[in-house]
């Protein structure tokens, strides 16, 4: 795994070192004892997750990749499948769609019932700005980037860079069809 492009300008190797120990036992206490049943890589996969991440999965149902970084107060309250090389910046919450079942009449709210049967999905290669919501069920392709504040309430296409209440495309990621189905090829040799 090449890290060399991923290191603090200025950071000594030691500290690099001494931080990515110290990362993989936060993360470890994160994903196997804080939120247990967490389907993860493991230490050796750089999952880096602040304390202040919270998590809640309605079917114990949470997979994340290797390269994963959350912010500071990120949000999981859903059944989620994270890719590889994910970046998310502060305050990205990944939230239910369907958590309450809200059809029944003559039912409160309250009395009928839980939903939770949607599953988000975010590919390899992701960016997440800070505050983005995402709403369950979603699908984020490959090498997809979600500017802040964004709301995503529906797909985001591979390559593509979405934006606002709710998302809508933005523009692509790359200038040409070419470059777009080069970077997809080298995601799939990557993370096959």
């Amino acid at each position: 795994m090449d890290l060399q492009n991923n290191v603090v300008p200025g950071r000594s190797k030691m500290m690099t070192f001494i931080r990515r120990i110290a990362n993989g036992i936060r993360s470890y206490y994160m994903l196997n004892i804080k939120y247990p049943g967490t389907n993860w890589g493991g230490v050796n996969s750089l999952v880096r997750i602040p304390t202040s991440t919270k998590m809640w999965s309605p079917h114990k149902d949470v997979t994340i990749g290797e390269r994963v970084q959350f912010g500071q107060d990120c949000r999981i309250q859903c059944d989620i499948h994270l890719g590889n090389s994910i970046l998310m910046a502060s305050n990205v919450a990944f939230v239910g769609k369907d958590d309450h079942v809200t059809n029944i009449p003559g039912t409160t709210i309250w009395n009928s019932g839980r939903g939770d049967s949607q599953k988000t999905h975010v590919g390899n290669d992701v960016w997440i700005g800070h505050g983005a919501i995402i709403v369950a069920g979603v699908h984020i392709g490959d090498g997809a980037i979600v500017a802040a504040g964004s709301v995503v309430v529906k797909d985001v296409e591979s390559c593509t860079i979405v934006g606002g209440n709710p998302a809508r495309f933005i523009k692509n990621r790359f200038n040409t069809e070419e470059d777009k189905n080069k970077h997809l090829q080298y995601l799939k040799l990557l993370y096959p």
